[in-house]
């Protein structure tokens, strides 16, 4: 597939406000275009410490399930199990919604850093969703993931606009210093799409 995409990336400063901004600023772009029918979905995947517990969890629990799952479920259960919960196979079996939930082993740190988060959202207004089944499967994610997706039914498997998350290692993990930064990318084609569907011409 082909597709073009726009972001944001802010590099070098780490903190749960400059996270409920960058997620403002991508709901703004939308809202701007006449866009109503969309929701923010986010969730923590919180320090190093946090998610290496979780993976723990999740291979225990779901080490006698792998039968059940999917190939690439099996695969991902060795490679990054926190993968497994986002899988589109198996997304209604009933071992996924008995998952554990990685809210249950976040660091006070962690926890006290998305509070932080769904606070700057709350003072400026942006309405959210915690979904606990929102992850970012890349290492080099920590804290604050998110999506802004279409509620329109018919939008199916299309309905995420644009996506984003915290990425403190990425700059470190391609041989870079160690630096923070978060940001998200839009799909120009679908966020255009949806704006057409909700009545807006554009010109040739």
């Amino acid at each position: 597939r082909q597709f073009t995409q726009f972001g944001v990336e802010n590099i070098g400063i780490k903190s749960p406000e400059m996270d409920a901004e960058t997620i403002a600023l991508g709901y703004d772009i939308v809202k701007a275009m006449g866009i109503s029918s969309v929701k923010v979905c986010i969730n923590t995947l919180g320090d190093d410490e946090s998610r290496n517990a979780y993976r723990t969890a999740l291979k225990e629990y779901f080490a006698p399930y792998l039968d059940e799952l999917c190939s690439d479920c099996r695969r991902r259960y060795e490679q990054n199990p926190l993968r497994i919960l986002d899988c589109k196979v198996d997304h209604d079996q009933p071992v996924m919604k008995n998952a554990p939930k990685l809210s249950d082993y976040l660091t006070e740190e962690a926890a006290d850093y998305f509070r932080r988060v769904l606070a700057a959202l709350d003072a400026i207004g942006i309405p959210y969703e915690i979904d606990e089944r929102l992850v970012r499967g890349l290492d080099y994610y920590t804290h604050t993931v998110f999506e802004v997706v279409s509620t329109r039914p018919e939008s199916g498997a299309q309905a995420t606009v644009f996506a984003g998350g915290r990425y403190d290692h990425f700059v470190e993990y391609y041989g870079g210093p160690e630096m923070s930064g978060i940001g998200f990318a839009i799909g120009l084609e679908r966020l255009i799409a949806l704006a057409e569907d909700e009545g807006h011409a554009f010109s040739e």
